[in-house]
Formats: structure tokens, sequence, C-alpha cells
């Protein structure tokens, strides 16, 4: 178990203590994540884009990894917003944007690529069935 440690400190760039380590963990594991390399990056990229949301990762993780083969090396901001359309997830242009902030921000002619896409594609996914939930209590 060191060595996943010792995985994530290096992708971190600091030691962390104890505590840390196991809140990592468990979120990790409530979010269906492996304790790798890749698991950690993800990890890592979905608690900047939505520190919020990104423990639900595991209720769309089978919708990323098929939305995944569809962006190939990455889209334009434009076929971002358009492939959103398509997965009928209309989010406000500040919502696209707070989800951009740590890639720089949103820009429409700008391309992005599938690490970046990937976690922000999770969360808008996460934020569909946020908004859904929503609306059937509003219903009920």
């Amino acid at each position: 178990m060191e060595e996943t440690r010792i995985i994530y400190e290096t992708l971190v760039g600091d030691r962390v203590n104890d505590v840390h380590w196991w809140r990592v963990k468990k979120a990790m594991s409530a979010s269906e994540l492996p304790l790798n390399k890749s698991g950690f990056e993800l990890f890592i990229a979905l608690k900047r884009t939505s520190p919020r949301y990104f423990s639900q990762y595991h209720k769309v993780k089978r919708q990323v990894s098929t939305i995944e083969s569809s962006i190939g090396e990455g889209v334009t901001g434009e076929q971002f917003v358009s492939l959103l359309e398509k997965l009928d997830i209309s989010p406000n242009q500040s919502t696209i944007s707070r989800w951009f902030k740590g890639c720089g921000g949103f820009k429409a002619k700008q391309f992005y690529c599938k690490t970046v896409l990937l976690p922000i594609i999770a969360i808008a996914l996460i934020y569909k069935s946020k908004v859904q939930n929503n609306q059937l209590a509003k219903v009920g």
C-alpha cells in the first residue's frame, strides 16, 4: 500500500499526512477509482474541476468511457458544446466556464485534449443527473 501512496504524492508534488491519505483512499473507493497512476490522475483532475461533486463519478463511469471514444484525441470548444447538446446537457455559459477554469478558461475556438476533457465530461454528466433529480423532486 505504501507504493500507491508514493505514486499519489509524486502526482500531487508534495508529501501528504496520514489523515489526508486515508481520506483520498476512502474517496477513491467510494468513486470506484483504481489505486494506480491513471486512477490518481483522474481523481486529482475531477477534484480540481468540481471539488463538490467528484465523488459521484461512479454513477457516470460507463457513460464517460463510451463518450471517450467519440472525442478521439480532443475537440474544440464548439465541438464540446455540441457534444453536450447531443447528450441533452444544457448548462449556463457560466457553468461551462467554471468547468474549464482549471485549464485556462473556455474558448470556442481552442482545442482541448482528451486528458483535459474527460474530467469535465464526467462533471457534465454528474451535473445532468443532478439537474434531473432536482426536477423530479420538484414534480413529486
